[in-house]
């Protein structure tokens, strides 16, 4: 249930849900290379559209927070505790693209466990006027919700430390691994599968979806089983078990039959990599209990930064499912209905571009052709 009342700044949690204020205080993270270019661009697409829906009677006031290489030159440190409380204290953040730090370290991960948000949501939908390879996509409005930290250990060959593991799993289980392997390894936690179960039945009601399909693999029974023991104990909310094969086809034939996906992370990522390489949009957030953070699902490329040539769309799309998650729906229709328009005329952002007759605008000039269509420009 969301409530709206005037005159608090901060998200509010009561027995009866959320409660946001009609003027709500929002962290942002600029990000490194051109993630302040896709900041503005989001930031102000997403201040017209609530302009535009509700005249002036809810805003968002947007509040920096430092992560990352702008952090680091300041206080020493990429991700400050201060960073840290502050997004703790808003609930929701806007994050932008982040460089990995100088020991190849993953900014995101980092972020992720330290504010605890264990659910990633990923979304892969149509939007009309896009060119698509697939036909039938032009029907897809899929979400996709999985483990957001890696839970995967690798164990390169040649190594001591995968000695020593080769020579104890042979020993002690009988296992004839050669001492030329490397090991890749995935522990599948119950505790943690049912929690990423529980976010996924938490954002079907909150989105209007009626169906979990759950994803099951050879190789990880117990992820389906345990994601099955949360699911089948709520009644507003169904589920269905599909093998790997059979989603995959019902799924190019019939894309409109599934709406929430929840899948272990070594099938996500299969998963992910070809609908996002067939529609070329990728967006979402990470969700914990505490928090919620939603991301440009985009490297950071500071090659390209300060050329104006990034491409939006994502993280706009993201401040869309912020806007949808803290309940103002009809801001975020207005900007996914004017982004529409743009691509219909043509208007459309570098990384998706795949008409070699079109130049790609911009990013400055296509969040300026997207504000302009809200307004029936």
């Amino acid at each position: 249930m969301l409530v709206s009342m005037v005159n608090l700044m901060y998200i509010e949690f009561t027995d009866s849900g959320m409660v946001v204020p009609d003027i709500l205080t929002i962290g942002y993270i600029d990000g490194d290379g051109i993630g302040p270019e896709i900041t503005g661009a989001m930031i102000g697409v997403v201040n017209s559209a609530i302009e535009l829906a509700y005249q002036g009677s809810r805003s968002i006031e947007w509040h920096k927070i430092l992560i990352g290489t702008e952090a680091y030159e300041k206080f020493g440190t990429y991700v400050p505790e201060d960073s840290i409380k502050e997004i703790q204290k808003m609930y929701i953040a806007m994050k932008s693209t982040l460089n990995f730090m100088p020991d190849k370290r993953d900014l995101n991960t980092i972020l992720r466990k330290r504010l605890g948000l264990y659910s990633n949501i990923r979304i892969l939908k149509y939007i009309e006027g896009m060119d698509i390879p697939v036909n039938t996509f032009n029907r897809l409005n899929l979400t996709i919700i999985r483990d957001s930290t890696p839970n995967s250990h690798i164990f390169y060959h040649s190594s001591e430390s995968t000695d020593d593991l080769i020579r104890f799993i042979s020993d002690n289980y009988g296992l004839n691994i050669t001492p030329d392997s490397g090991i890749y390894m995935m522990p599948q936690s119950k505790f943690r599968t049912r929690k990423i179960a529980k976010q996924a039945v938490r954002y079907s009601r909150r989105n209007g979806k009626k169906k979990i399909t759950i994803l099951e693999s050879q190789q990880n029974h117990e992820f389906a089983n345990w994601c099955i023991e949360e699911a089948s104990a709520q009644e507003d909310v169904g589920y269905e078990v599909l093998k790997t094969r059979e989603f995959m086809k019902r799924l190019i034939s019939s894309p409109e039959d599934f709406e929430v996906i929840l899948v272990d992370n070594v099938l996500s990522q299969t998963l992910v990599d070809y609908l996002a390489g067939t529609i070329n949009i990728e967006y979402g957030s990470s969700i914990g209990d505490e928090c919620a953070v939603f991301e440009a699902v985009q490297s950071s490329l500071p090659s390209e930064a300060g050329y104006d040539a990034a491409d939006p769309l994502s993280f706009i799309l993201s401040g869309c499912e912020m806007l949808m998650h803290i309940g103002w729906v009809e801001a975020a229709q207005i900007i996914e209905n004017a982004i529409s328009a743009a691509f219909r005329d043509n208007k459309i952002p570098k990384d998706i571009n795949t008409r070699p007759d079109i130049s790609p605008i911009k990013c400055s000039e296509f969040s300026s052709e997207i504000i302009k269509r809200m307004n029936g420009v």
